[in-house]
């Protein structure tokens, strides 16, 4: 019995598993909160997915890791059931792990480059598959909600925050001879 063909099984499985286990577990960056719920992956992947989202030089003064983006995922998160705080740990993994099936680039989320993430996300807005769409839609907003609350981006956009938005009062008038817009 050749044992060759054998061997050459065992070590091409071996290699498999090796850059499967450094593929999905190895190789992120040191975490940027400590004694966050988010783990230092979670923390990556939000951090990578923000600047995609909000890029550093653009319009508004802030990228998205600036806006501490990861502090208010980890805050959104430790405020949710048990049940919506996995899955939305879970979404962070999908998107992370998304670019493997469906491209441009077999690699992680967090192993793209800034132009190749913008490119995986515009591929999961405007993709065929339901799932897709809607994680895309899901993560834009919660990253959106952070970003909106900073208050630099929120004076950058002329945001008043507004504590009882049901009570009744008088708009007041900004400088730019628009009404205030209230948040």
């Amino acid at each position: 019995m050749n044992v060759l063909p054998w061997l050459l099984a065992s070590v091409a499985l071996a290699l498999a598993a090796v850059l499967l286990v450094r593929g999905i577990f190895l190789g992120y960056p040191r975490a940027l909160l400590e004694g966050a719920l988010l783990s230092r992956k979670e923390q990556a992947i939000v951090a990578a997915c923000a600047d995609a989202l909000f890029p550093p030089g653009g319009p508004i003064p802030l990228s998205g890791t600036e806006a501490g983006l990861v502090a208010y995922m980890d805050h959104y998160l430790r405020g949710l059931p048990p049940a919506p705080r996995l899955l939305g740990r879970l979404l962070f993994h999908s998107v992370e792990h998304g670019p493997w099936v469906f491209g441009p680039r077999r690699a992680r989320f967090t192993r793209l480059l800034p132009e190749e993430r913008v490119a995986v996300l515009r591929q999961m807005a405007e993709s065929r598959l339901y799932f897709r769409r809607v994680s895309f839609l899901s993560m834009r907003t919660m990253m959106t909600m952070g970003y909106l609350a900073h208050p630099v981006v929120a004076r950058a956009l002329h945001i008043v925050p507004d504590q009882a938005p049901f009570e009744p009062r008088e708009a007041k008038p900004s400088p730019f001879g628009e009404r205030e817009v209230y948040a």
